[in-house]
């Protein structure tokens, strides 16, 4: 792990992480070391702040897995729309390794919205905010769509501490992972003695999905009761 707050130690082969300032987020990635970083971007003689999350991939990466990655993202992307913060994708070497790095616009959480104990501000939250509910309805509807597919039921992963949160600048839904985004549920049976780790995150996953349906009945419940 890095041992300063404002440096990224790794030697990444597309930055300059010497100069790059930066402030890791700790506790964060599954997958990846995740890292906030201030700029600028200067378009039409305009000098525009901007801030951006850089996600460094724990493990050397194969091209293989990095167009997997890719093509999840553009399946959420496509699906989702702004729900899923703009990334982009880097093949490049960490430490000497082949590996990848996403760099994505920033985001703001607020709070988990897979989490039961955030129950009663979610729903109040999401009911007096129209465009975060149609969010979870079209999140929830992909979902199902993911996991009813003909060839695979794909889980989309939940188990992360901050995988779909509340945005604080917008107050909208943001689904930030970037690595390995679902799981194959049908791996359990095809596999002969299938990992713990991924049992539990499966289960989990799955959980979570059941409570957020449950906190989208409970959001229209109460806009009918009061209407």
């Amino acid at each position: 792990m890095p041992g300063s707050d404002d440096r990224i130690v790794s030697q990444v082969g597309c930055l300059d992480t010497e100069r790059l300032v930066a402030t890791l987020i700790p506790a964060t990635g599954y997958h990846c070391e995740v890292w906030k970083s201030l700029g600028a971007l200067i378009h039409n003689r305009r000098r525009q702040r901007l801030e951006i999350i850089i996600k460094l991939h724990y493990q050397p990466c194969r091209f293989e897995e990095i167009r997997l990655y890719a093509l999840q993202y553009r399946k959420l992307r496509q699906r989702l729309g702004e729900i899923v913060p703009q990334a982009e994708f880097v093949a490049t070497e960490v430490n000497g390794q082949p590996s990848v790095i996403v760099i994505a616009e920033a985001v703001y959480p607020w709070f988990n919205l897979a989490n039961p104990a955030n129950e009663e501000e979610t729903i109040e939250l999401l009911c007096r905010n129209p465009r975060a509910r149609d969010q979870l309805d079209l999140f929830l509807s992909a979902a199902r769509h993911w996991y009813d597919a003909e060839d695979a039921r794909r889980v989309i992963d939940l188990y992360g501490l901050d995988n779909l949160v509340l945005d604080k600048k917008t107050r909208e839904l943001r689904y930030v992972d970037s690595f390995e985004v679902f799981f194959n549920e049908d791996l359990l049976d095809l596999l002969p003695d299938p990992d713990a780790g991924l049992i539990e995150r499966i289960t989990l996953s799955l959980r979570r999905l059941e409570y957020l349906n449950y906190v989208l009945a409970e959001i229209d419940k109460r806009r009918r009761r009061n209407h």
